[in-house]
């Protein structure tokens, strides 16, 4: 015998969620790492193209900001221990309007990181959702959802500063505020979240490293890649061309890291149904209807409460 929820003692479960039934709802890792892969097979194209619109221009163009409109100012002085220091000092007008772009930014990307689930989640039900659809739903939750990731910013980086433990605890703890968000628009996603990945805290906290790692992983061979080649330019060419094709590297890098963001929007949507469904009765439907604030029909085929068709 079994306390996992998902244990059954000789019935079958109604839905047919856990025999492989439901797109989004998966009890085992395997499962849960199938679906998530589906998804990307199934979205990558709608879910790419939010992510491109809402992630990777803001990105771009902040970091286009920063590497041209913020051209350093380096003040070299020599220490008491005859150790040169250079002081970056951009002043305070381009620092402030540097700061803004970062929060539009932030602001663009939390709402198209709900676009992108509420997408997914529909494709995943067999609907469709236009662009214009996507995004006016991401913007119109985008406000309540940018206070709440501004806590989350917050609380991850006391966090690490404090003793990083509490700040790899955050990451994990809040890595599932975005899909809260989409199907429970009435309660916090910061509280939902905790409460969730706490519910299964060791299998979610395996899937979340999954997710988290791919993350960490591409931003930092990115990243890299992205330094190595700015610094090649400005050691080869003229000033100008170096600064073009330093912008030109962002825009390319930033479309590679398209590829991991639409895995990690798969596997966190994949990773709420997951532990819904452990205490709920959900499927790729139902939590789709819930997003868009329908109520389904219960009597339905595939629905929670009614059992599957026989094939």
């Amino acid at each position: 015998m079994s306390d996992d929820p998902y244990w059954n003692s000789g019935q079958d479960e109604p839905s047919g969620r856990f025999s492989g039934g439901d797109p989004l709802v998966t009890d085992t890792f395997e499962r849960w790492w199938h679906a998530s892969m589906d998804v990307v097979q199934r979205s990558w194209r709608t879910v790419g193209l939010i992510l491109l619109i809402g992630v990777v221009l803001p990105r771009w163009v902040v970091g286009a900001y920063n590497n041209t409109v913020r051209t350093p100012d380096l003040d070299m002085t020599r220490t008491e221990w005859g150790t040169v220091v250079s002081e970056y000092s951009p002043g305070v007008a381009v620092g402030v309007i540097g700061a803004l772009l970062s929060l539009a930014a932030l602001y663009v990307a939390g709402s198209a990181a709900l676009a992108a689930v509420r997408t997914a989640a529909a494709e995943a039900a067999g609907g469709f959702l236009a662009l214009g659809e996507a995004f006016s739903f991401g913007f119109r939750r985008g406000g309540t959802f940018f206070l709440w990731l501004l806590l989350a910013w917050l609380t991850v980086a006391v966090g690490l500063v404090l003793c990083v433990l509490p700040g790899l605890w955050a990451i994990f703890a809040l890595s599932l505020m975005a899909p809260a968000a989409v199907f429970e628009a009435r309660r916090s996603p910061y509280a939902r979240s905790i409460q969730l990945t706490h519910s299964a805290f060791w299998p979610a906290l395996g899937r979340i490293i999954i997710v988290v790692l791919v993350a960490v992983a591409a931003n930092l061979v990115i990243a890299l890649i992205g330094a190595l080649l700015a610094g090649l330019w400005h050691g080869v060419f003229a000033p100008w061309l170096a600064t073009v094709l330093t912008v030109l590297t962002e825009a390319v890098m930033a479309l590679l890291l398209l590829v991991p963001m639409i895995w990690i929007v798969a596997a966190s949507l994949c990773s709420y149904a997951w532990l819904r469904g452990r205490t709920e009765s959900v499927s790729a439907t139902s939590l789709s209807a819930e997003a868009a604030g329908v109520a389904i029909d219960p009597a339905e085929p595939g629905e929670p409460g009614h059992p599957m068709p026989n094939e």
